[in-house]
This record gives C-alpha cells, structure tokens and sequence, in this order.
C-alpha cells in the first residue's frame, strides 16, 4: 500500500528525469495494435493500403495509475502515381503525469516494385511541442498553501515551460509475397528542445518490424509478427499472431523477452464493419511488478479506408463502352 501512494511521484520523478537541464526523452509511445497502424510506426509503409486510408486511436495504459501515459493519434496516407510515391501525414498527442508532447508531420515515400519484391523507401519531417503542467507537479521543499505554488526547485524555475523543435524519421519498407519488413530510424541525430531554463533530449529510437501473412483455407489465415524497439540502451520486443476469418479477427501478443523486460499480455478483437470501416481495441494484462498497481492498458484503433485502388505507377487504363457511352 506504501508503494502504491507513492507511484504518482515516482511518475514525476521519471519525468523530470526526461525534463531537466541535460535530460532524457521518454520512449515513443507504445501501441499495442501496431499491426493494424503500420503507417504509424513506419513512414515508408505510406500507400501500402492501395487507397486513401485514415487511422485514428487512443490508448489508455495502466488504467487506475494516476499520472499513467495517455496517447491520441490520427493519421493518413494515399498513393501519388504521378510521384511513383506516396504521401502521409499524422498528428499525436502524448501525455505522461505532467509532461504532454504533440507532434504534427508529414511524410514521402518512393516506391520501386520489381521482380525480388515491393520495397520502400520514406521519411517523415515535421514539429513537435513538450509542455510540462509544473502546477501539478509536487516536490518535498516546495510551499503549497491554497493558490500559493513555490516548487523552491532550481530546475522549475518558471510556470509551465514550453519548447518546439524539429522531428524527423526514416524508414524502409519491403513486401514479398505474403512476407513484410519494416525499419525506421527516428530521431537520428537527436535534437533538443529548449524550455526556459530546462532542455529536452529528444531519444534516438529504431524500429524493426516484420510479419507474415499464412492463409489455412480459403476462409481462415494467421499472421505472425514481431515489433523490436530500441533507444541504444533499453529494447523491448513485441511477439504476437493475428487470426482472421471473414470479417472478424483476433490477436494475442505478449511484450518482453525475459523475466526483466515482460511487460504485458495483449489480446486484440475486431471487425470490419464495412468494406471501408475497420474496428478494433485491445486490452493488456500487466505481467510486471506493476499488475498490482494498475488495471490493464486499453487501446482503440479506427480504421477509413476509401477501397479505390490507386496503382503506384501510371494512371489504370479506360476503356470506354460505345453501348452504354
């Protein structure tokens, strides 16, 4: 029960530790459903979808902590024939106690298909801003007497500090057959972010992604896949398996790859509601020291996508009907 009160500061402390005068960002956020939002962790997967596609979501981790990372996104991304490309764009908001950070961008990727497979290649550019809401922050010294707020913390030393700095990604993209490689470099070098008297290091991240797609029968396929993450001295891995079947489908995934990075259980439902629609959330079932504390992380992806093939190269030729012109 003391470990308990005691997380909302250990939260804070953890973001002061990413937000001081030579500080650490924190990891980008985690998605449980990254299968179905390749686009968002990827900028070279842009136009993979064949259409216009729109994806939205937000994710709600460790349910019940105060102070836990909350994350809203929205993205979109549509093939330029004309460019042998596509182009992207996406927005997200990422909140951890009181650190928010919103990022907006935009992305190109150049698209070469040939006979030892489809292989992209894309980058992302664009801004991000971190705010720190110092009002909800509370230290050990500090003086907190009705309005009265005094941190008395040579770091905080204004209210509410801001800063906006670039952003930027790359990544590489490869389809084969029933076969998909993803890898993208954020960040790299790192930027900072400059907030008053504080600076904010924005972490260098890689991604490697890769999934395969089985079909059993002509009505069920399953589909493997993994997530590496990695900031150059933490990583994490993602090992999961999707089921579909018609139009529903099922996941189940499990995050950590020994007793010191497991993390969680995920399980993921869905549907298409229509041709166009998709729908689906997922739940995580903490398997680290933090389970006991918290009540699972939930996630929500939405998924538009316009179902009108666009091909990569030159306009699909007309023919015209005399009969019905």
């Amino acid at each position: 029960m003391i470990l308990r009160h005691k997380i909302p500061y250990i939260l804070t402390l953890m973001i002061l530790w990413g937000f001081q005068v030579r500080g650490y960002g924190q990891q980008q956020p985690q998605w449980t459903q990254y299968i179905l939002n390749k686009y968002g962790i990827n900028p070279a997967y842009a136009g993979l979808d064949k259409s216009l596609s729109i994806t939205s979501g937000l994710r709600s981790q460790w349910s019940r902590l105060e102070g836990a990372p909350k994350t809203q996104f929205v993205n979109a991304h549509i093939p330029l024939y004309f460019l042998s490309g596509s182009a992207g764009m996406s927005v997200l908001n990422d909140q951890i106690g009181a650190l928010r950070r919103t990022e907006v961008a935009l992305s190109y990727n150049y698209i070469s298909d040939s006979r030892y497979g489809l292989i992209s290649i894309g980058f992302k550019v664009g801004g991000q801003q971190v705010f720190l809401d110092s009002d909800a922050l509370r230290f050990p010294d500090g003086v907190y007497v009705d309005q009265t707020i005094n941190h008395r913390d040579p770091i905080i030393t204004e209210v509410n500090p801001t800063g906006m700095s670039p952003i930027w990604s790359i990544g590489a993209f490869y389809v084969k057959n029933l076969l998909e490689i993803g890898l993208v470099l954020d960040n790299v070098p790192s930027n900072t972010i400059e907030a008053g008297a504080t600076t904010y290091n924005s972490t260098q991240n890689m991604s490697l992604f890769a999934s395969y797609q089985y079909p059993l029968n002509e009505l069920v396929a399953i589909e493997p896949n993994f997530l590496m993450k990695s900031d150059g001295k933490q990583t994490q891995l993602d090992l999961g398996v999707m089921s579909y079947y018609q139009t529903v489908f099922a996941g189940v995934s499990i995050r950590g790859y020994n007793a010191n990075s497991l993390d969680a259980l995920g399980l993921i439902v869905g549907t298409e509601l229509s041709k166009k629609v998709r729908l689906s959330y997922s739940f995580d079932l903490g398997l680290s020291g933090l389970q006991q504390y918290q009540d699972g992380s939930h996630e929500f992806i939405f998924n538009y996508n316009l179902s009108k093939s666009i091909r990569t190269g030159e306009l699909p030729r007309v023919i015209y009907n005399p009969r019905y012109r």
